[in-house]
Formats: structure tokens, sequence, C-alpha cells
């Protein structure tokens, strides 16, 4: 309070005092005293607010590798996957010296080599859009190709680093599936698991076993779209393994055609655990796949739906009840449209937004089990990158990494680092 406030106070009070009774000027005095205070708590919480949205951009963001043109692989929509010496992986979907797709290596020093470019009329497939994931008991990756192959219809295909590529299957597009976009996932150490968008018996798509050993596909589940099934169509995200059951989301289908959440075990016995309804008060078409907290609670994103229609972090319990944890803005600093699955670090979860934020490139954001979400980063565009669509990676040094589409200093994306 500056001089000019206390000798208006000690005027205001003097010229009161002459036309109105004592007791009145005390309980005038005492409510400007509350006022005062409540107005004190309300300016040192708003600063306190400020702190602590400053302290969350407070945390560091860096570029550690920009994609340029071909032979250099571009476009990147896939999560990382990292060894056990700390090299991390990654698929383009463009890009190779066949600008067809590309497997990039980046060592720690940020060192980046070609292991391996796509191309058509071959069997392997081309246009990778899942990430690789590491086969246990081999220095080997797997992934997976929306197109190409023997059909154009994708395929299943396996990287050494040290070696080179290889394909275990080409879809043929029909009751066996076509066009996986998801990562693959490992149960034991002979079968992959995974999820084609199209294709199965209704063409909605299917989830899908793969033996390593000799190379027989089967299919666990098609998707069937059509009333009275509404089980779900067109799965986009991973499989999650949890107790003994897999998880997954499907675009669209459900009660609503909205998408799903579903579960399966490893011959085939599908659940539908819930099916999104869209709206101010609902998330809908999820891209995504779940993640488990210690209690058995499941989590996740959709790109649609909630307040702005904007996307949503939902929450699902072990009882099966389902809320919205945050609903995201539309074209704000919050973020919007996220794309990818949440990661658990330092006690919380991790994701980017596709969109959203200063520059409308996306967001890196925090969010607590309660709901509480803070923006940690906002993707500026330039040299910084724009457009997340792969999950983060926890590396070794605790730090998140992650891929944007575009951006860089050839604006072809970037392999980027965050401190949290």
């Amino acid at each position: 309070m500056d001089a000019r406030q206390v000798n208006c106070d000690q005027a205001c009070s003097t010229e009161i005092s002459r036309s109105v009774p004592s007791s009145a000027i005390r309980g005038w005095a005492n409510r400007r005293a509350n006022f005062r205070a409540a107005l004190t708590t309300l300016i040192v919480g708003s600063l306190l607010m400020l702190a602590a949205s400053q302290l969350a951009f407070a945390q560091t963001e860096s570029v550690v590798y920009s994609f340029a043109n071909p032979p250099d692989g571009y476009g990147p929509e896939s999560s990382l996957a990292a060894d056990a010496a700390g090299n991390m992986y990654v698929t383009t979907v463009n890009g190779g010296a066949h600008n067809q797709g590309a497997i990039v290596m980046l060592t720690p020093s940020a060192t980046e080599s070609v292991l391996y470019s796509f191309q058509s009329g071959t069997s392997d497939g081309h246009h990778p859009v899942a990430g690789l994931v590491p086969f246990k008991g081999s220095p080997s990756f797997v992934g997976t190709t929306t197109s190409g192959g023997t059909t154009n219809n994708g395929a299943v295909f396996f990287v050494n680093p040290g070696v080179g590529e290889g394909t275990f299957y080409n879809f043929l597009g029909g009751t066996d599936g076509a066009n996986p976009y998801s990562a693959l996932t490992q149960i034991g150490t002979n079968y992959v698991y995974g999820t084609t968008y199209n294709g199965g018996q209704y063409g909605y798509g299917t989830v899908f076993s793969f033996r390593i050993s000799d190379g027989l596909e089967e299919i666990l589940h098609s998707f069937n779209s059509a009333f009275p099934t509404l089980d779900g169509a067109h799965p986009y995200g991973a499989l999650t393994v949890h107790k003994a059951l897999m998880y997954g989301t499907t675009q669209t289908g459900g009660a609503s055609n909205l998408g799903t959440v579903f579960s399966i075990t490893e011959t085939g016995t599908y659940t539908l655990i819930y099916s999104f309804k869209g709206g101010a008060t609902d998330g809908q078409s999820p891209n995504a796949g779940v993640l488990f907290d210690s209690a058995g609670n499941i989590y996740g994103t959709t790109y649609g739906g909630g307040q702005s229609n904007a996307g949503v972090v939902y929450k699902i319990s072990a009882g099966g009840v389902e809320s919205v944890l945050h609903s995201f803005g539309r074209n704000s600093a919050d973020g919007s449209n996220p794309y990818s699955s949440l990661i658990k670090a330092k006690g919380a979860f991790y994701g980017t937004t596709l969109q959203g934020g200063s520059a409308n490139g996306g967001t890196i954001y925090k969010i607590t089990a309660a709901g509480v979400e803070t923006v940690v980063h906002q993707f500026a565009g330039g040299a910084d990158g724009f457009n997340p669509y792969g999950a983060l990676l926890l590396g070794k040094d605790k730090a998140l990494y992650g891929t944007t589409q575009i951006g860089g200093t050839s604006h072809l994306g970037t392999v980027f680092k965050l401190i949290p």
C-alpha cells in the first residue's frame, strides 16, 4: 500500500466520523479490513497460480534431431523405441532411399542413420505408421506397415540393427485383415498380437495373433459394427496387456458409433467394456491405446468429444464406470485433439496433443489421476517441431522423448527431448 492510499484512508475515516455513529464506523472499518484481507488472499493466490504456470513451462524442451530430405526418413507419426544401450528407433511414413518410408536409428549422441528404406514392389510393405517394438529375447524389433506387401494391404516385418530387415507376414485384405496402423504387442517368446484397421469377416478390422516360429497368423476377432452386435470398428491404437487380458480401442462403432474400449483374451474371447457417447460430457473417436494404474483403473484419450469437441482424457474404473478427467479446449493454450496414448512418469501421466497451444502445433501436458492438467510445453513450429502424433518415451536418463511429424530445420519432423 502506498502513501496516497494511506492518506485517502485517513481522510475518508475523518469525514465519515463527522456524520455517522461510532459503532457504524467500527462496523465499516471491520468490513473494510475483511475486504482487504480477502483481496490480499486473492492476489496472493493469483500470484501463486501464475508462478505454478511459469514453473510448468520452465521444463526444458530441446530438439535432438531434425529429419531431412531423402534418403533420410521424414514425417514420423510413430512413437520411439529404445534398446539397452540407449539407442532410439523410429519409423517414418515417408522418406528413405525410395521415399516409401524408413527405419531410423538415433544414438545417444544424436548420430542418425537409416537402417532400412521401404520400397514398392516388395513383400516388406511401405509407409509404416506404427512404431517398432523390441522383440523379447533377441536384438530385433517388430513392426507393421499400413500398405505395400504382396497385395498392398500391409505387412508384419522385423529389423535387426546389425543384420537387416525381413518380412514375417503379408496381409491379403480379406478375412485375415488389412492395413494395420497399430504397434504390435508381444506375449511370451513366440507370439505377437495386433490389430488391422480394415478387413476381417465384416470389413471393420480385426485383432490377430502371429506365431513367429512358423509364420502362422490367426484372427482372434473380426469387428462387427452392424446392429445388433455393435462391438466396435476400425481399431487404430496398440493393445495393452493387463492381468492376462489385452485391452484396446476402436475409432468408431459401439452403441453410438463413436468408438469403444474392449478387452480380449489370447484365445479370442471378446468383451465390450465401454461405448463412447460423445457430446460435451464424453469423448469420442479414440486413436490411442489405454493405460492402467495399480488399482486397475483404465486411462486413455479421445481425439474428439468433450466440452469443446477437442478431445478428452478419460478414466474407466475397475468397476467399469467411465468419467472424463479433462476436456481439451479448441485452439487454446491447453492443447487440443490428443492422438497418442498416455505414459506414466514421475507420479503422473504425460501425453501430447496434436494441435492447440500457442501456435496450434500441439502441446506436451501432464495430468494427475485426479484430473489436474498442466501444459508443460507448447510447440512453436519452426525449428521446434509441430504436430506430435506418437506417444512419449521415458528414456534411461528419465527424460521424455518424442517425435513431431513436421517442423525442425527442414520442416520434415523432429525427435525432441523434454526434461520434466
